[in-house]
């Protein structure tokens, strides 16, 4: 078995590096289209709910309906994500989800009359 010179082992070092060179491009595509992928789904998905509760058709009508509401949305955006999207279907009405909290001990009323009979 000959040895290999030093241009040899370079050579064969190099050729490995444009394979995993072209390895890591082709990771960081599939990734890319991947996500691609993801972002049409979600565009699609919102676009099919904007039209759904508005009745929108077409997409310059979309424009000025979501330009019209940017404002009131912007202001309400943390409250308008607290809705209960089922219950509010069930109910046809607007209801928000309720945040549980620690146990809450029930305050004893205070009988106004004074003492002597128990609240």
């Amino acid at each position: 078995m000959a040895r290999k010179t030093d241009a040899e082992r370079l050579q064969e070092l190099e050729e490995k590096m444009e394979q995993i060179k072209a390895r890591k491009q082709q990771v960081a595509n599939r990734i890319q289209a991947k996500e691609r992928k993801e972002r049409t789904r979600r565009l699609i998905q919102v676009g099919a709910i904007f039209e759904k509760y508005f009745d929108i058709e077409g997409e310059d009508q979309a424009e000025k309906v979501a330009y019209g509401m940017k404002d009131a949305v912007g202001k309400h955006k943390e409250k308008l994500l607290q809705i209960d999207v089922e219950k509010s279907k069930q109910e046809n009405k607007v209801i928000y989800e309720v945040k549980e909290e620690g146990l809450m001990m029930e305050k004893k009323q205070e009988n106004p009359y004074g003492r002597g009979v128990p609240s």
